[in-house]
């Protein structure tokens, strides 16, 4: 299920808490982010299940790999945030930089070519799909359409183009602000 309506934004979701003091971590291993990048939709089942045997042989390679992806996640959460951080633009657009070079162009079902990150990149290639996918976000997307969602220990981001939407889901974080703007109303 997507929160955001994009994957890069999906993948800043995977922490809640954003600028809080402790922040709540949801990719905890590098199973944890290829099973992430499965669900995406950014690799593909059966390359997920080679990738994760590999990542069970070489577990200190995985780890630097989810260590890297993360900081990648750091620095597209603050270039969708504020606009102006030229540091983040630089981390993104140079991993972007470095995913493309990596990537193949493939004849696809419908609508019929797409770049991929190749299987041989192993390990490196959930990182280098997410690298990939946060280039062409920020080189497609109107950063002022990106909203945060403004709940304590939230600050998920997500696509809104009507700039209507208040709430990562109203589900959750817009039912809990009623909730308790309900509750300061009965007691005072």
């Amino acid at each position: 299920m997507s929160i955001a309506d994009e994957p890069t934004l999906d993948f800043c979701n995977t922490r809640a808490g954003w600028g809080t003091a402790e922040p709540r971590e949801y990719l905890t291993s590098y199973d944890h982010l290829v099973v992430w990048a499965r669900e995406a939709g950014l690799v593909g089942a059966p390359i997920a299940a080679t990738v994760r045997r590999s990542a069970e042989r070489e577990p200190a390679e995985a780890s630097r790999v989810l260590e890297r992806t993360l900081a990648l996640r750091d620095a597209v959460y603050a270039a969708c945030t504020d606009p102006a951080d030229d540091d983040a633009w630089q981390t993104v657009a140079a991993k972007a930089r470095a995913a493309a070079s990596v990537a193949v162009l493939v004849r696809d079902a419908p609508p019929g070519r797409r770049w991929v990150i190749p299987e041989s990149a192993g390990l490196e290639l959930p990182e280098l799909e997410l690298e990939r996918a946060a280039g062409a976000l920020l080189a497609s997307t109107d950063l002022s359409t990106i909203g945060r969602c403004p709940a304590e220990g939230c600050g998920w981001l997500f696509l809104d183009p009507r700039g209507r939407r208040r709430w990562c889901t109203m589900a959750v974080c817009g039912n809990r602000a009623k909730a308790r703007r309900h509750a300061r109303k009965t007691r005072g």
